[in-house]
Order: C-alpha cells, then sequence, then structure tokens
C-alpha cells in the first residue's frame, strides 16, 4: 500500500499517474455501485458502500494533494486552472 509521502512525490512529478489513479478509481466505483443494484444481503450493500465512501475519500485526498502542487484540479482526466 503507497504511503502518503509516496503518494506525494508520484503526484509531484507525474500527471498521467495522477490522472491513472483517479480513472483506476472511477472504475472501481461504477463497479461497486453496479453491484449494489443488484444486491440483496444487506451486509454486503452496506461493505459496498463503505467502500464507495473510502474511494470518495481517496479521490479527495489525491485531489488536495495535486492542487496543492500543480495549483490546478485534476478532474476526469482533465485539468481546469482556478484563478
Amino acid at each position: 500500500m503507497t504511503t502518503l509521502t509516496q503518494l506525494e512525490d508520484l503526484l509531484l512529478h507525474s500527471r498521467e499517474e495522477a490522472k491513472g489513479i483517479i480513472l483506476q478509481l472511477r472504475a472501481a466505483r461504477r463497479q461497486l455501485e453496479e453491484n449494489n443494484s443488484k444486491i440483496q444481503d444487506p451486509q454486503q450493500y452496506q461493505q459496498n458502500t463503505l467502500l464507495i465512501e473510502a474511494i470518495d475519500q481517496a479521490e479527495n485526498i489525491i485531489n488536495t494533494i495535486y492542487y496543492r502542487y500543480h495549483n490546478c484540479v485534476l478532474m476526469g482526466g482533465s485539468e481546469k486552472t482556478l484563478s
């Protein structure tokens, strides 16, 4: 598992890597949401929902770190500069 310092170093030097991480997280979220629509077991539904929340938090952390180093927001594989 990547430590926060390693993640910061990665995001500092590689925009493409940051985009790739976000895209992987979004793909995982889509899969979990799709699975949740089919799940009848409340416990499995709750576990998937917690994983979705963790993915959201991970995306927020990555976007925050990326913004701190590059002064632009990484969103869905594209960037927007904030003024």
